[in-house]
């Protein structure tokens, strides 16, 4: 949200989609909150549609671990080393991310039930932003904070996805091989971890008590490094130059509608979203595809304001769901266009520098 929570480098001599897919899906997570932060226990239309099988959120983060997978594993291949890749993954993640949490701690003082001296004394006060930071653990609540609010004392529920992303660029780290591989070994290294973690989606489906790395748990881990090597997967057979692409386009669409409420779907969609996603997202449609040149990458601005700004807007006002979503996604967009042109764009142009800098250290 990645998370792909995502950020991610495309060649400059080819247009496409993914800046505006990316802003699309961070904008459906968006309006999915503001059903849970309204305080109302219906889910968005698409969940009842589908037959509960899908929602706003559903695709929302389900694209950006695609996207990611398939743009990210591209990066780890231009990278001259190791180190190179790392930092642009590290600068492309943390420096949004120190700046929202600080944000947040900051705004949060003027909600607080008490005086600012009382709220400074609460140790989760200075514990939220280097737990946070931390990716693998997560601190969901200041003492004090939003208590009265509809979903209660929640901050910032979009974070937890930001620590799967980032496993996943640590996960790819050790394929750096690769990049002096042929397309043929990549497509079966590659494969081979596909089927690998839909094995283990498949054998993990339904239990309980999974294993936990911090906040990362092992079935939730598996899915998205489902989705996250589909988009790698497609990214080394090189679906975007596919001559039927089109065609494979339209089947796993119409497939997806056929099956969207069947009830094994969740293991379908392994195999009908990731090319769905990619093959628009690697096209160029007219007015859409420019998008990033003219407003910026804001999609990963938008996906780590959104709630909080939602949070605030609920204390002040007490909005209905429509109301919330008329009134917090203008202003989420925004923030997503301050954090991209004040924070993101400018931390993004020091990675040669910063890369050098380790490199010469190390």
């Amino acid at each position: 949200i990645s998370a792909n929570l995502t950020t991610f480098y495309v060649s400059a001599m080819h247009k496409n989609n993914f800046d505006f897919l990316r802003l699309l899906f961070a904008s459906l997570v968006v309006v999915h909150h503001c059903y849970p932060i309204a305080g109302i226990s219906e889910q968005d239309p698409l969940y009842y549609f589908s037959n509960g099988t899908m929602s706003y959120s559903y695709i929302g983060v389900r694209g950006f671990f695609v996207i990611s997978g398939y743009l990210i594993f591209q990066s780890l291949m231009r990278s001259e080393n190791r180190t190179d890749y790392l930092v642009k993954r590290l600068l492309r993640i943390y420096p949004a991310l120190i700046v929202v949490l600080a944000v947040t701690v900051l705004a949060c003082s003027f909600v607080f039930d008490g005086t600012i001296a009382e709220y400074l004394q609460h140790k989760s006060v200075w514990t939220y932003i280097p737990i946070n930071c931390s990716l693998f653990k997560l601190q969901h609540t200041i003492k004090g904070v939003f208590e009265n609010n509809p979903l209660r004392q929640a901050i910032n529920g979009s974070l937890w996805t930001i620590g799967y992303e980032f496993s996943m660029y640590l996960f790819l780290f050790p394929l750096f091989f690769l990049k002096q591989q042929k397309d043929k070994v990549k497509r079966w290294v590659i494969a081979a971890i596909v089927f690998l973690f839909f094995v283990l989606r498949i054998a993990l489906q339904g239990k309980s008590n999974m294993p936990h790395l911090g906040v990362l748990s092992l079935d939730q881990w598996c899915h998205f490094g489902l989705l996250f090597m589909s988009g790698a997967l497609l990214s080394v057979f090189h679906i975007e130059r596919h001559p039927q692409r089109k065609l494979i386009l339209l089947c796993c669409i119409i497939t997806t509608m056929v099956f969207m409420r069947w009830q094994y779907f969740e293991l379908v969609q392994y195999f009908l979203f990731p090319p769905i996603i990619i093959i628009i997202g690697a096209a160029a449609i007219k007015g859409i595809s420019a998008i990033g040149n003219t407003i910026g990458d804001i999609s990963y601005g938008t996906y780590i304001y959104g709630f909080p700004i939602q949070q605030l807007l609920m204390h002040y006002f007490q909005f209905n769901v429509m109301e919330l979503l008329l009134v917090s996604l203008p202003i989420t967009l925004f923030c997503g266009w301050l954090s991209w042109h004040l924070v993101e764009k400018h931390a993004l142009a020091k990675k040669k520098f910063v890369y050098q800098q380790i490199s010469r250290f190390i």
